[in-house]
């Protein structure tokens, strides 16, 4: 086995593409329309599945150490969907809640997630039984386990009351238990061998699109207060986490069936986002800069801390070259102050939800062994 590079200089975000055999058998085992385990559905017998589960990790693991990437995932291939470590490992929850995207083809693309109607109250691990088997599978070579990233919960429009009365008198109430129940399930992680953990989808990019800061504004939300908010989140559940363990914020804009539902430069937030929050690393979408806005950002990458530049698309079939990706890097490293502050990974996962973007495995596993091509060109083997 080739040696991972530190820091890892070529990433993946988290998810893969399912194998269809693996989509076959999630199919069998969730009810339409779940997009989380429900309490109806954690008796049942999933051996057939975790028997899949173990066959598609072991055999993705062995392709992404192939593809020369510095820290490999499970794929997400025990999930329905990225948030899963945090919702599959509670009760508390329904998936009836649809939320918009938005694709290249001005599409509007619905996604069920997941809808607070009770306290959370939790009944799993499923984080831990990733590092778990991940530590075994991986044979040594770097891993990561993702969660949530903690901001989210802190989402404006977030409902934290049932139909029945049950849940949360407020918002700020929900933040504070969910933050703490995290906090949990990321420590199980790190027992069970993690040693990289990996925070999805903060609020931030809602922040810098004009059409969501209007909603929030509209129901009396004042944006500062909302960053203030998401900066308390992403710090505290932080807490306590050791530090020989990599922690790092995927700063994502949403990533369904190739769309998206956030757009803007981060420039606005860049002082407090790259600047404050103590992650070791950040990746970061810039795979369209029309609707993402350039790299100055990353100006305000405090010191000791990585830019992972997320130029690979994994939302078009369409293959970047390794020249096209350079010059991108080049440009990076003269605003950031040099190559040794940036690594390089897609933009985002290639499934976040179980059915997967628009491309197909073929395409995926060749864009990986981009990125792996592009970090040995600029960081060596």
């Amino acid at each position: 086995m080739r040696p991972a590079r530190s820091p890892a200089r070529a990433e993946t975000v988290g998810s893969l593409l399912r194998p269809a055999a693996l989509r076959a058998a999630v199919a069998r085992y969730y009810d339409e329309g779940h997009s989380a385990v429900l309490a109806e559905e954690r008796a049942r017998d999933a051996s057939e599945l975790r028997t899949i589960e173990d066959e598609a990790i072991r055999e993705a693991v062995r392709r992404q150490i192939a593809c020369g990437l510095d820290v490999v995932t499970d794929g997400e291939f025990r999930r329905w969907m990225f948030m899963n470590s945090f919702y599959d490992a509670v009760s508390g929850v329904r998936t009836d809640k649809t939320v918009s995207f938005r694709n290249a083809d001005g599409e509007d693309v619905q996604l069920r997630i997941h809808e607070i109607v009770d306290r959370l109250r939790p009944a799993d691990s499923p984080g831990a039984r990733e590092a778990a088997f991940m530590r075994e599978a991986s044979g040594g070579f770097p891993f990561k386990v993702t969660f949530p990233a903690a901001s989210i919960f802190t989402h404006p429009l977030t409902t934290v009351v049932g139909p029945d009365g049950r849940g949360y008198t407020s918002l700020e109430e929900f933040v504070t238990d969910a933050v703490e129940i995290e906090r949990g399930l990321v420590a199980d992680a790190i027992r069970a061998g993690a040693t990289s953990i990996q925070f999805d989808f903060p609020l931030y990019p809602y922040l810098v699109d004009p059409a969501w800061v209007a909603r929030f504004e509209t129901r009396g939300r004042r944006i500062e207060a909302l960053v203030e908010a998401a900066i308390a989140a992403d710090t505290e559940v932080l807490r306590d986490i050791p530090d020989d363990v990599t922690v790092a914020l995927h700063i994502c804009r949403g990533n369904f069936r190739s769309s998206w539902m956030c757009e803007g430069s981060l420039e606005p937030l860049a002082d407090r986002v790259f600047g404050e929050l103590p992650y070791d690393a950040f990746l970061v979408e810039w795979d369209d800069r029309r609707r993402e806005g350039g790299f100055e950002p990353i100006r305000s990458l405090r010191s000791g801390a990585l830019m992972v530049m997320g130029i690979v698309s994994t939302k078009s079939p369409a293959m970047e070259t390794e020249d096209a990706l350079l010059a991108q890097m080049d440009e990076a490293a003269k605003i950031v102050g040099g190559l040794d502050r940036l690594a390089i990974s897609p933009q985002c996962g290639f499934a976040s939800v179980v059915l997967g973007n628009r491309i197909d495995e073929d395409v995926q596993w060749r864009k990986l062994e981009l990125v792996g091509r592009v970090a040995d060109r600029l960081w060596g083997t």
